[in-house]
């Protein structure tokens, strides 16, 4: 199941927001090494005072499993503070139709892996509910800082995505900078996705 939380809606969930930033922690800090802020267990930042969109997916108990941050990119956002210099031509970007999604996370003990590539039930859900909302409140492209290989699975599940820029890291990886389709389309091929891995 997953859980979209407004910024109105807070304060109703401060809870499950709280079990999100732990697996921020868990998942940025302890398992990939990035170089984050962590507080007293959670990986939080100033774009989590902001408002923002969570979408976090919630385990049969009601425990979360993962989320995501979604905010608009006419704001501060972690893209243009911290990646402005991946992209070439910012008006392209600053728009209400254009959304950011950032710190993807799902709980690594959690992780129910049903394809060759290692994705999870979660992400999908995640990233389906992502795109609905988008489609539903007139959003034409979601953009990410992230790793080659989710813009490869991306490819693979048929969801069209514009490369915006590349950066090599202190640590030696590339980052990549995209733009997702937010359309029917794209709505339909990931919940094909979802209906074979619910017959697997």
């Amino acid at each position: 199941m997953i859980l979209t939380i407004t910024p109105a809606d807070r304060t109703l969930h401060a809870n499950r927001i709280d079990q999100y930033f732990q697996i921020r922690k868990e998942v940025f800090h302890d398992q990939l090494g990035w170089d984050v802020v962590v507080r007293d267990g959670r990986e939080h930042d100033l774009y989590d005072r902001l408002p923002c969109h969570y979408f976090l997916a919630l385990a049969p108990d009601g425990s979360v499993e993962g989320g995501l941050r979604h905010m608009p990119m006419t704001g501060p956002t972690l893209t243009w503070e911290r990646f402005s210099d991946m992209i070439a031509d910012p008006a392209d970007l600053f728009s209400t139709e254009v959304w950011e999604t950032t710190r993807f996370a799902v709980r690594p003990a959690g992780k129910d892996n049903r394809t060759m590539s290692g994705v999870n039930r979660a992400a999908l859900d995640l990233c389906s509910a992502a795109l609905e909302f988008g489609l539903s409140n007139g959003v034409r492209r979601h953009v990410a800082v992230c790793e080659e290989r989710v813009v490869r699975l991306t490819k693979t599940f048929g969801v069209n995505c514009e490369t915006i820029g590349r950066k090599r890291m202190p640590s030696g990886e590339d980052v990549i900078c995209v733009a997702w389709e937010v359309s029917d389309a794209s709505v339909q091929r990931l919940a094909s996705v979802q209906r074979l891995l619910q017959a697997a």
